[in-house]
């Protein structure tokens, strides 16, 4: 029997569906490509209509390729609106049910099961990885109500596991030989809030601390998001952990203090840029990032100008921009005045020609610097090795270079960036 995965979405969507992935091969089903299986599995997305509408595209296709495959759609948008995906899956999964996939693919075609999301939902262990980097879910759920945003719904209230458990699950992928892991959750600012006794982030940080000071050649770790006012969180463990990397990626979405307030977040401008030029002032060498969302309703052009102009004065070395597309269920979908497409395409492609920019400048700070370096499992298309520095940037090496997919190699980066967005590396 063959089986196959495809995942849509966040890094906790790569870890299930890695969990997933390992479930199905304990049950003797072969792991390969989408195509002429017995069994795919969609792991979807529901962050943003656009992402429900890719979703079901996409399932729509996995059906015309694998017409004889039971099709089984999983995941956030199955959680949230399992309805459009019945017609579409044999078989519809919520977060709480993936977590048994294999003994659910005997159930007749036509089956949905959804439960609401719980403090117990979608609770998959720790999966074996299958690359050199490891995604390690520490934390799920989210109490935000953020205008635009489906997740509570998709995944209940915020819920972590214990530190024990986290310190554990980061020993097991160390004697896997995994050379970096990335902590990651759906709220991870949130993490040990559920848990009592006051604890928080950087408690977790500080009692990997202890367990990695007593091991050999600590693995290298990540943080994958955190909110701009969770930032404090980590930037103690940031400045004197060497073991983590110094780099964080903070979602900002928009820079327009008018705008915060009508998507619900939970800060203004300047105290976030307070934090985040506080914390690169502190690590130079920091590649901090961020996320902006793009053409949310009301945004005036003087709102989006006021977002540019504070953007480019941010010390960021990168940014995700994405357009806003309303998620059916939230309040954002249904406020006034919405952004025509045109506009937001136009101020799309401005921020992503700043994100070019800061995307250079940054590189042209960390010029001749001999950084540590992960290399990536699968080689580039260009043939050539690519690695990732432990502030997040990816370069590639030079041609014939021999570097065994894993092994972490100090290298010299240089710029500019080349055809494929990446810096070149030297060893």
């Amino acid at each position: 029997m063959k089986a196959s995965i495809v995942t849509l979405g966040c890094k906790v969507n790569q870890y299930e569906s890695t969990a997933m992935t390992e479930m199905l091969r304990e049950a003797g089903y072969e792991m390969t490509i989408p195509e002429n299986v017995d069994v795919v599995v969609l792991n979807t997305c529901a962050v943003t209509g656009r992402a429900e509408s890719e979703a079901l595209s996409l399932l729509r296709r996995l059906r015309r390729q694998n017409p004889d495959a039971k099709v089984v759609g999983v995941g956030c948008l199955a959680q949230v609106n399992p309805g459009k995906m019945a017609g579409l899956a044999d078989l519809v999964l919520g977060q709480k049910e993936k977590s048994a996939l294999p003994e659910h693919l005997g159930l007749p075609s036509g089956s949905t099961l959804v439960s609401p999301p719980s403090l117990a939902s979608g609770d998959m262990g720790d999966p074996r990885p299958a690359r050199t980097r490891a995604l390690h879910k520490i934390q799920d759920g989210c109490d935000a109500s953020c205008a635009y945003c489906a997740v509570p719904m998709a995944r209940g209230p915020s819920r972590s596991h214990p530190p024990g458990r986290v310190v554990a699950g980061l020993g097991r992928y160390m004697d896997m030989g995994v050379g970096e892991v990335v902590l990651t959750g759906v709220h991870l600012g949130l993490w040990g809030r559920d848990l009592g006794g006051g604890l928080n982030l950087s408690d977790l940080l500080s009692e990997m601390d202890r367990y990695l000071s007593n091991r050999p050649d600590p693995v290298r770790v990540r943080l994958s998001s955190l909110e701009p006012l969770e930032v404090p969180l980590a930037a103690e463990g940031l400045r004197k952990y060497a073991w983590l990397a110094p780099h964080l990626h903070s979602p900002l979405q928009s820079c327009s203090d008018k705008i915060l307030e009508r998507m619900r977040r939970p800060y203004r401008q300047a105290r976030a840029g307070e934090v985040l030029t506080g914390l690169r002032r502190d690590i130079p060498d920091l590649n901090l990032g961020t996320d902006l969302l793009v053409g949310f309703p009301g945004e005036t052009d003087e709102d989006f100008e006021i977002t540019f102009e504070a953007a480019a004065a941010l010390p960021l070395g990168y940014m995700h921009v994405f357009p806003f597309s309303p998620r059916p269920g939230t309040r954002a979908a249904t406020l006034p005045d919405q952004v025509p497409p045109g506009v937001k395409r136009s101020r799309v492609a401005r921020l992503k020609k700043l994100d070019r920019r800061k995307r250079e400048a940054f590189l042209a700070s960390q010029e001749g610097r001999t950084r540590q370096a992960l290399v990536e499992n699968t080689p580039h298309r260009s043939g050539r090795r690519k690695v990732l520095t432990d502030n997040y940037l990816a370069a590639l090496l030079p041609e014939g270079v021999a570097a065994a997919p894993g092994e972490m190699v100090e290298v010299v980066l240089s710029g500019p960036l080349n055809e494929w967005g990446l810096a070149e590396a030297r060893l």
